[in-house]
């Protein structure tokens, strides 16, 4: 049972080797293993000693001690020795020290019992050498008498000098030691010695080729009668491993420090309450809070109340342990000294007492506020994006090819118009629908186009599945991806067939309408030409001046509107007509109807004004009169005259100035009511056109007419 019980790597084997007593015990002091030194020395076998405490061997007034100077070395606190008295049987015991040290794996206690003697010394140097074989520790010796040091062989083993070549001396000691520690290990042995007290120290040895080596060392002084050293006797060990550990360790903790200090990640810890008990600087940045506005709070002051309440309820089963309650990954919200409200994600993990009992928890967290404003920016986007799609929808054919031109997406209107299925048109090209109505080079130049990275728009003839035909309005644009490059094309197309079907009606109407107006026209024409022609001859057979005269002047009156009438019919805009190409004209055919118009000299100006022609029908009657009644009633035959005709636009309101300077106007025929045919005609138009008309006879006839347009 005892022989497969092993020692950081020696065997049982080993110890029981060993010219020592030895003990392997457990920190409370129960014993482990025996060495044959020790069952000898107690005479007694190891099954009898296996899991009983070491207490059992000693004396009631060791018990004490024994129990102290145990729990201090599982402290790692370093004792020295421990004198003790064993019990050999019932009539005899022994006093004895003994030297303790932990294992390398920190689970148990190597004890070493020593024999003591009635000499000052408690035990003799040979032993102290095999101890220090197992307890890796060196044992020096200074006579302050006569100056001579000791050094037993573990010590040159640490300090890696011969024995044949190095005569130790404190002196030659000091040298070994790092300069920078020397003063520091002369100090507390010179210390010591003042005190009169024991001491321990680490410090450093240089080697050969600069290597450092870590030891610790423990001294005590053995003092005369009146006081003075007379004997120091210290130990050394070698804790170079050890050493290099703790700053292996300070340093991961220094580097792990600087990490979680400054990384942008929010590191935090907690008590068994929910009190923030270590938070890293990143809190500060986000929330705004100082770290002394946070920590020995509970971290549901700075939630809202809602999410506070289902925090506290998730925190109180998770310290229960259902772990369940948050999950890693657990998503909640804090708010910010500005009262800003902040998304974070924690990553928990709760921590334990040696008894298991919850002691709080600890972890990291992320700030994903921007991750969810971004997501519910995203939904809102997507929730837009389908209404605007579902309004497509219901309006636009939507169509999506590949660079190809083959079909890879159609939404439900363009199954609908097109009669086929979205399986019959995906990866169908759109020569599917074409119509055969628009010749190659129509296609040829649509593809030009968008293949350049242009947008193309025009209207197609398509053909459905069941033959009927479709027109629609198409707009074609590339997709391109990141790089600039085409990968796709949209087509959004708009029903027009209704339209282009009532276009065609209206084509066809305004075609007839053309026919009908020919023919119109030509009959008024002959018609009036018939009535000038009648009134022409009918005045040329009277013989009363009177009648002649009336005759006459209704023929030519007539033949001002043929003039009107055909100008207006052959004017290529039948909604609106410049005045400067119509006015100009007219005037000088209503002058050409005149035998005596050779003498008369027109002064004519017009500013270019487009005016609906059902204004400027009045207007042209109005100039016909004017021009007639100049050349009537203004001009004598034969007799040289002016005609000035000025036509300008202010402020929306067309101006007309027309004056002769011929015989002018009688007073009489100024007033409105005058029995002047064509004055009063003049009167009546010009008030259905809401205007105003003014008269002057002095040096001729003038008219200034206003008319808003």
């Amino acid at each position: 049972m005892f022989k497969e019980n092993k020692e950081d790597g020696m065997t049982s084997a080993y110890h029981n080797s060993l010219p020592i007593p030895l003990f392997q015990i457990s920190k409370q002091g129960i014993i482990n293993f025996i060495n044959s030194e020790a069952q000898n020395l107690f005479s007694i076998t190891q099954t009898d000693l296996y899991q009983k405490s070491f207490t059992t061997l000693l004396s009631e007034k060791s018990k004490e001690v024994f129990k102290s100077y145990i729990n201090n070395i599982s402290l790692g606190i370093n004792e020295k020795y421990c004198l003790t008295e064993i019990i050999v049987n019932e009539n005899l015991t022994k006093q004895v020290s003994l030297f303790a040290n932990l294992s390398l794996d920190d689970k148990w206690i190597q004890l070493i019992v020593i024999e003591a003697t009635n000499e000052s010394e408690i035990f003799y140097k040979k032993e102290f050498e095999d101890i220090s074989n197992v307890a890796q520790v060196g044992r020096w010796e200074l006579n302050l008498i006569t100056g001579t040091l000791e050094w037993s062989k573990k010590i040159y083993e640490i300090f890696e000098l011969d024995p044949d070549l190095f005569q130790p001396s404190y002196e030659t000691f000091l040298s070994v030691i790092h300069p920078d520690d020397r003063e520091k290990v002369n100090q507390a042995y010179s210390q010591s010695l003042i005190d009169k007290k024991e001491y321990e120290i680490e410090h450093r040895l240089i080697l050969t080729e600069g290597r450092i080596k870590w030891v610790r060392e423990s001294c005590y002084s053995i003092f005369d009668s009146k006081g003075n050293p007379e004997i120091s006797i210290g130990t050394c060990q070698d804790i170079t491993k050890q050493k290099e550990m703790e700053i292996h360790l300070i340093e991961s903790e220094k580097k792990y420090s600087n990490l979680v200090e400054n990384t942008a990640s929010l590191v935090w810890s907690i008590d068994e309450n929910g009190y923030f008990k270590y938070l890293n600087p990143a809190w500060e940045k986000l929330l705004g809070y100082t770290k002394d506005e946070m920590l020995n709070h509970p971290f549901l002051d700075f939630q809202p109340s809602l999410i506070a309440a289902r925090d506290k309820k998730a925190f109180n089963k998770f310290s229960l342990g259902d772990y369940e309650a948050i999950k890693h990954g657990y998503e909640t919200l804090f708010i910010t000294k500005s009262g800003e409200t902040k998304f974070l994600i924690f990553y928990p993990t709760p921590f334990f007492n040696s008894s298991g009992e919850f002691k709080g928890s600890h972890g990291t967290a992320n700030d994903v506020t921007f991750k969810r404003t971004v997501d519910a920016k995203l939904e809102e986007i997507y929730f837009e994006l389908g209404q605007r799609q579902y309004a497509i929808d219901q309006h636009a054919i939507v169509a999506i090819t590949d660079l190809n031109a083959d079909i890879i997406y159609v939404n439900k209107k363009f199954c609908e118009i097109s009669k086929y299925t979205r399986d019959e048109l995906i990866g169908e090209n759109h020569r599917i629908i074409n119509s055969g109505y628009h010749p190659p080079e129509f296609f040829k130049n649509l593809y030009r186009t968008i293949r350049s990275g242009n947008t193309w728009h025009g209207e197609i003839k398509n053909r459905a599945k069941d033959g009927g035909y479709y027109w629609v309005a198409t707009t074609i644009a590339p997709i391109k991806n990141s790089r600039g490059e085409i990968e796709k094309f949209l087509s959004i197309r708009t029903d027009i067939t209704e339209i282009k079907e009532a276009d065609e009606k209206i084509k066809s109407l305004l075609e007839e309408k053309a026919l009908i107006l020919v023919e119109i026209h030509h009959r008024i024409k002959n018609n009036m030409n018939t009535i000038y022609s009648l009134l022409k001859m009918e005045a040329n057979s009277q013989k009363d001046i009177l009648h002649k005269s009336i005759l006459l002047d209704a023929s030519n009156r007539v033949r001002s509107m043929m003039l009107l009438y055909d100008k207006l019919y052959r004017s290529e805009n039948t909604d609106t007509i410049s005045i400067k190409d119509y006015f100009p004209t007219l005037i000088s055919e209503i002058l050409n109807i005149f035998p005596s118009q050779g003498k008369i000299t027109t002064d004519i100006q017009v500013e270019p004004i487009a005016i609906s022609t059902k204004i400027l029908s009045s207007i042209g009657i109005i100039i016909n009169e004017l021009v007639t009644n100049s050349m009537k009633y203004s001009f004598s035959e034969g007799q040289i005259g002016k005609i000035t005709f000025h036509v300008k636009i202010q402020n929306q309101i067309l101006m007309i100035h027309y004056e002769d300077d011929g015989i002018p106007i009688e007073q009489t025929n100024l007033l409105q009511s005058t029995n002047s045919f064509g004055l009063n005609l003049i009167h009546m138009l010009v008030k259905q056109l809401k205007g105003i008309v003014h008269i002057e006879n002095t040096n001729g006839t003038k008219y200034k007419i206003e008319i808003k347009i």
